[in-house]
């Protein structure tokens, strides 16, 4: 019993057991799996630049390119100069890197609030969140350093507004504004907008927006953008470059859906928000109460982050065509609302408390025995290993689910434990297992056979063949060259990729060919062959 309450009165050492696996739980086999969903595109597009020395104008096979400036690719290439590699694990390190520096401006924003213990318990709620843990952690994607750079704009707002800083808020929030417009495009220019208009309406500054200091935030972002696109309209127009990135960012309807779809959409939304950043959502519960409500909006901070999120995720909850990972600026603002209602909740004890306490209970428990599907599933159980490491997760996730039955006030911090132990065991054990039975290792590999077989001889694309950003990157990757797509037979040395219908479209300018290799990308399933012309 001793150790239990030196334990309730120094969480300390439970945060130090959870420093030790978070390693583990975002290193763990990150850079295994061949690049999925998004990550292709971003690869590919970093990678043409640094082929190509062109910087300023994004390409994808020599197309120019116009869904996103390239901010976050010249941050890509720059992690890929420094490290000397182009695998996946470097694709996936800014992310990772990204997440973590999320977690202190967490920490930063809400330590005098909440104290620092609940300050760091929010950065570790949000990074063990499910959504986060078991998807966008380990890809790399534009969207966690996106949200980095916005919710750092959120920060620069509230803490500067507060030190009657304008100067200093105005252009902090221009520049990251203009930083997130480089990577995203016009989102950026929404959350500036509404946040600033909303905060300034609200704490009585309103008068702010028409002062010198805020034309400087604005001469900030427009001479940041603005010297980007001087350089880029150097070498191409502006003409469909503003157009797509509107279109972009036009999420109101789905593309392939309907009124009814979309209406739908309205009532799903924050059962699926919900469940995508669970298990933590569940301190929603705690909202229940009259005077958990009434705490909160006494803080300023609170009221700053209840205020940000609803006003901006608005836009969103219209949208049909939306993603969650477009939120993660949003829901660090959420869950420092919800860390303070649970740390307000032990001052007014209610039944509310206790079912909460049973959920948490529930879920570490459920966390814990998880991890034994490892030792019976087919696909695992015979990885090396395999017999002791899960032996040692579940006597750590298990003795975190004990605790919380002893150890009230930090159950939350326990269930991290538990989430971590299963996000160690699903990098050691899924992630290989999926390898093993997922297509995606064998396209990968098929392209890199092709990509090293034309390495020093120029390759194209035939015709309109299928051809994924997938295989763009690993085999551009290879041969350390941008394949481009020809509508013909330009050069008879050279070696062309093709589908079999383009195969049989220019049989008679091929004459006679050779099939040098054959390979399979996830596009279709579609079957390209390596071909070259025969003299």
């Amino acid at each position: 019993m001793k150790l239990t309450e030196r334990h309730t009165f120094k969480p300390i050492h439970l945060v130090w057991i959870i420093l030790l696996m978070l390693p583990f739980a975002l290193f763990l086999n990150l850079g295994l799996m061949p690049l999925i969903s998004d990550e292709p595109t971003r690869g590919i597009v970093s990678l043409e630049m640094m082929i190509s020395g062109n910087y300023m104008i994004p390409t994808i096979n020599g197309e120019y390119y116009y869904n996103k400036p390239p901010l976050f690719n010249w941050l890509l290439c720059g992690f890929m100069e420094a490290s000397g590699r182009q695998d996946e694990f470097i694709l996936r390190l800014p992310t990772v890197i990204s997440l973590l520096l999320m977690g202190l401006v967490i920490f930063l924003l809400s330590q005098k609030s909440l104290g620092r213990n609940y300050a760091l318990l929010t950065s570790l709620l949000w990074i063990t969140s499910a959504r986060i843990l078991f998807w966008d952690s380990f890809q790399g994607l534009i969207d966690i350093t996106y949200a980095l750079v916005t919710l750092t704009s959120f920060a620069a707002l509230y803490y500067f507004s507060q030190q009657k800083k304008w100067l200093l808020l105005f252009v902090t929030t221009y520049f990251l504004a203009a930083a997130g417009y480089l990577m995203k495009g016009m989102p950026s220019v929404a959350f500036q907008g509404i946040s600033l208009l909303v905060w300034l309406i609200y704490d009585k500054n309103f008068r702010k927006l028409f002062t010198w200091q805020h034309l400087a935030g604005l001469t900030t972002f427009v001479a940041i953008t603005g010297t980007y696109y001087y350089a880029y309209l150097q070498t191409n127009s502006l003409n469909d470059l503003f157009a797509t990135l509107v279109d972009q960012s036009n999420r109101i309807q789905d593309k392939e859906g309907s009124f009814w779809s979309w209406t739908g959409h309205l009532f799903t939304f924050p059962l699926e928000m919900f469940y995508e950043f669970a298990p933590w959502t569940i301190l929603l519960l705690l909202l229940i109460k009259k005077e958990v409500r009434s705490a909160i909006l006494n803080d300023k901070l609170m009221v700053f982050c209840l205020l940000i999120f609803t006003s901006n995720i608005l836009i969103y909850w219209v949208s049909a065509d939306m993603r969650p990972r477009y939120l993660f600026m949003l829901f660090p603002l959420l869950f420092i609302v919800l860390v303070k209602a649970y740390s307000i909740s032990f001052s007014f004890p209610s039944i509310l408390n206790r079912i909460l306490s049973v959920i948490i209970q529930i879920l570490a428990y459920a966390g814990a025995f998880s991890l034994l599907v490892y030792l019976f599933w087919d696909e695992t159980n015979a990885f090396p290993g395999v017999w002791i490491l899960i032996p040692v997760l579940f006597l750590i996730a298990l003795g975190a689910a004990l605790l919380t039955s002893r150890l009230r006030q930090q159950q939350l911090l326990l269930l991290v434990i538990v989430m971590l132990s299963v996000r160690i065991a699903f990098n050691a054990f899924n992630l290989p297992a999926r390898y093993k039975s997922y297509p995606d290792a064998s396209y990968r590999e098929g392209e890199i056979i092709a990509g090293q077989m034309i390495k020093g001889n120029k390759a194209y694309i035939l015709g309109y063949t299928k051809f994924n950003h997938d295989a763009s990157f690993y085999i551009s990757r290879e041969s350390g060259q941008i394949i481009t797509r020809t509508p013909e037979i330009l050069n008879n040395q050279a070696f062309y990729i093709a589908d079999e219908s383009n195969l049989t479209h220019f049989a008679n300018e091929l004459n006679t060919y050779e099939v040098l290799h054959t390979f399979t990308i996830k596009l279709y399933e579609t079957k390209l062959f390596l071909i070259k012309k025969s003299l």
